[in-house]
């Protein structure tokens, strides 16, 4: 494959922190994938939102599908090089009117990425993500370090520990990043974003998709992830296997025994 993105929007891309949009795939496409998600959600019930909350690559194979999509791949590599792993992927999901919003926050100090790597997410919009119902917001230039943040609890916060960035953030600096189903957006893993509560009747799906360059570390590896394209000369990671089937006892075991030892037992699918 060759690399897609002009070099100007890969300058625009290290000035600002993130790009938008790009298209994915053709909006038939994307509400295929949609309508895959949503009869997972319901055979499943309450226990597809953990299955979808991270990882679901590992036993979802459409998903699978979806952080290999070439045209995405093709503007990660204009910025990482063309040997591309998935770190991981989750579903972020606002139904109509619901509450729950995302504070400020980077995702770095809260993705256990390790030393010494660097992350960037492709967020893919599955459905119209617009204001309304909560879209996706990010602070240009904010990139540049990490920020200290703090932890509230007893919020509609949708982030897993409560956290939210500890410094002032002004909105009137955002930028909503407006998506179609099919389109996507790219962000760097230190640049402040949110999202606002839902306002709409129509429901938001996206799937974050989390990609990293291979890097060469010490001693063998111990950290797991899905290489996508190109290959890994550093021996950075060990590579994750795709799934076969929907929910596979074998993969769901595999996803447990990763999602644990990273997370502990909130993350576990089976108890």
């Amino acid at each position: 494959m060759t690399a897609t993105l002009a070099e100007s929007r890969v300058e625009d891309y290290r000035r600002d922190g993130f790009l938008f949009p790009m298209r994915a795939m053709s909006t038939e496409q994307a509400a295929s994938y949609r309508a895959r998600l949503e009869a997972f959600e319901a055979e499943y019930g309450p226990q597809a939102g953990g299955v979808l909350r991270s990882k679901s690559h590992l036993v979802l194979p459409w998903v699978n599908e979806i952080i290999r999509l070439d045209p995405v791949l093709d503007v990660v590599e204009s910025i990482i090089g063309s040997d591309i792993y998935c770190w991981g992927s989750s579903f972020f999901i606002k139904d109509p009117h619901h509450p729950g919003f995302v504070a400020w926050h980077q995702d770095a100090p809260f993705s256990n990425i390790p030393a010494g790597g660097e992350m960037l997410t492709a967020w893919i919009a599955l459905a119209p993500s617009i204001p309304e119902n909560g879209c996706l917001k990010v602070v240009a230039g904010t990139h540049t370090e990490q920020a200290p943040h703090s932890f509230v609890e007893g919020t509609d916060n949708l982030l897993s520990q409560g956290q939210e960035i500890a410094v002032e953030v002004n909105e009137d600096d955002a930028t909503s990043l407006v998506l179609e189903p099919g389109e996507f957006s790219l962000h760097h893993q230190f640049i402040f974003h949110g999202s606002a509560p839902s306002r709409s009747d129509q429901r938001r799906v996206g799937i974050a998709v989390r990609y990293m360059a291979p890097y060469e570390r010490e001693g063998e590896p111990t950290d797991y992830a899905t290489l996508v394209r190109g290959e890994d000369p550093y021996n950075a990671f060990i590579r994750e296997p795709v799934p076969s089937s929907d929910m596979d006892p074998t993969a769901v075991a595999y996803r447990d025994d990763q999602l644990v030892r990273l997370h502990g037992d909130r993350y576990r699918t089976t108890m």
